[in-house]
């Protein structure tokens, strides 16, 4: 299905109260149901409105979804490293990279949002692509800016930045990413996130050693 670069960057809307309801409820329920379990009844019942009042804001269930995938692309927060990025010492730096990636990607908001996005891909393909772009696509070219610096200071072995970018990123995130998404554990240990990250890093540094 074809979505247009209007409904890929919409116009910013002034905030409305029934609007704002609406959207909420809709989120509520297209991530507890997903998109094909949810009506547009249910989401009016939810949000305490009726059926013209969310046609009134939106062209039915589709639009709904569409505008709740854009404000989460339009609220990503863009990656920070802080002006001592390029000094500091290498693995200190990462590590703290590590632990403030971790917490934002596992956050169990953004897990629930990333497992609906994923599951809705085939239908909404230009949106997620969106999501992409702005979230995992943009902290990989920013990592890959910092190795690069790296790589020029001679920290780190001269080797495709993206690249090493795309390996750390996995690195830190996938083992505990995976087993949230599946839901084998309930909760995240940051106990032993923590130790994993130290490992992960101390791991990556001695392979991007300059030889």
């Amino acid at each position: 299905m074809a979505h247009n670069e209007t409904q890929l960057h919409p116009r910013r809307r002034a905030p409305h109260p029934a609007r704002d309801l609406i959207l909420k409820a809709a989120t509520e329920a297209f991530l507890a149901h997903g998109y094909a379990g949810v009506s547009i009844d249910q989401i009016a019942a939810q949000a305490g409105v009726s059926k013209p009042t969310i046609y009134s804001h939106f062209e039915g269930k589709e639009q709904l979804f569409i505008a709740i995938m854009n404000t989460v692309c339009d609220n990503f927060e863009e990656p920070f490293l802080g002006p001592d990025a390029d000094t500091e010492d290498l693995a200190a730096m990462l590590l703290r990279i590590a632990d403030n990636y971790t917490r934002a990607i596992l956050a169990p908001g953004v897990l629930a949002m990333h497992r609906l996005f994923v599951a809705e891909a085939e239908r909404f393909p230009e949106l997620s692509r969106r999501y992409y772009e702005v979230g995992p696509r943009r902290v990989h070219r920013t990592l890959a800016g910092f190795f690069k610096q790296r790589m020029v200071r001679g920290d780190i072995r001269t080797c495709d930045p993206m690249m090493l970018a795309q390996f750390f990123a996995a690195l830190v995130i996938a083992p505990m990413r995976t087993r949230r998404l599946f839901a084998v554990d309930a909760a995240i240990d940051w106990t032993a996130m923590d130790k994993q990250n130290r490992e992960a890093i101390a791991l990556f540094v001695d392979g991007c050693r300059p030889r």
